[in-house]
């Protein structure tokens, strides 16, 4: 798996013993070297991942910043809501910034949606 996914073996094993922070880019490795979407990790059923698959970050950074104004969130509101520096969210809607799964958790929470929704691209196209 390390290997495969391009992280230190240290890190796969640290991680295995839960003295790894998790973060979404690790995550996207993982998933990407087992062939499957990174949102489908947080499933029963993991999804076979299109060749091209769209990045995760910007997955992310659409899905945040389209779930915070559906619930007329600004950023600093978030942040209260959900313990998380609007800063760091600034970030990520930015794609600046990698978070750990703990954070994306904790906006996912704030934000009445699961992980999985959080990472997943979406059904359909904006309007």
């Amino acid at each position: 798996m390390a290997e495969q996914a391009q992280l230190s073996r240290t890190f796969v094993a640290n991680l295995e013993k839960g003295r790894s922070k998790l973060t979404l880019s690790a995550v996207d490795k993982m998933a990407e070297a087992l062939g499957v979407t990174t949102s489908s990790l947080f499933t029963a059923r993991p999804v076979t991942r299109d060749e091209g698959a769209s990045l995760i970050e910007e997955v992310l950074a659409l899905n945040l910043m389209a779930a915070r104004k559906h619930l007329n969130l600004t950023q600093e509101q978030l942040g209260q809501q959900s313990g998380v520096s609007m800063y760091v969210i600034a970030h990520i809607e930015r794609q600046a910034r990698n978070p750990s799964l703990h954070t994306l958790a904790k906006l996912a929470v704030a934000l009445h949606l699961s992980l999985e929704e959080l990472l997943s691209v979406p059904r359909h196209a904006p309007e």
